[in-house]
């Protein structure tokens, strides 16, 4: 996959060790290649770093029911059906980042806005995988708009999904401090 003096570079001391110790897997090892594909290819996974998506495909492949390897190809929908679940979203149990001492969630170096077009994205592949657009979402043919434009698989319409999250504007949080402010007043406390 990556050369061991580049992987060194690439994961830094800690995150390299981790994962020479539990990512030896040659299905994780394919499976990540193919994360990086779709986060060049896909502008709504672009916020995943790296190590995210290396942790992305050992807990897809290891964490599961039955306590093996799932293979190649249900790896990868796993992977979607994770992070259209909402994996990456907060609140969420997400993913602990094993070189951090603390229980710090990989998904929390990403804004919510990022956190919310990442799972958006996800949900939108998901369902053109599951009407038959495999050759789109592994980038075999057509282009990255499936993720952002109305497609139609066999009959039926996948359009593309909005943001659930919206960043509050400077001027509504303000309203909110004064509406908070006017409350504390007509209660007589300040």
């Amino acid at each position: 996959m990556l050369g061991s003096r580049a992987a060194l570079l690439h994961f830094g001391g800690t995150n390299y060790r981790w994962f020479e110790e539990n990512a030896h897997h040659s299905t994780i090892k394919v499976l990540i290649r193919l994360l990086r594909d779709l986060r060049m290819r896909f502008q709504g996974f672009e916020p995943l770093s790296p190590w995210m998506l290396d942790l992305l495909a050992h807990y897809a492949i290891l964490n599961n029911p039955s306590r093996q390897a799932l293979p190649i190809n249900a790896a990868f929908r796993r992977v979607l059906q994770l992070l259209s679940a909402g994996l990456f979203l907060p609140g969420s149990a997400g993913i602990t980042d094993p070189c951090e001492g603390a229980d710090i969630r990989v998904h929390t170096a990403m804004t919510l806005e990022q956190q919310d077009l990442v799972c958006l994205t996800a949900q939108t592949l998901l369902r053109v995988l599951a009407h038959g657009g495999y050759k789109q979402v592994l980038g075999l043919e057509g282009n990255s708009s499936i993720a952002t434009e109305m497609s139609v698989w066999d009959g039926v319409v996948v359009s593309a999904l909005e943001r659930a999250y919206e960043r509050p504007s400077d001027r509504s949080i303000d309203d909110a401090d004064d509406m908070d402010n006017d409350e504390d007043t007509m209660d007589g406390t300040d």
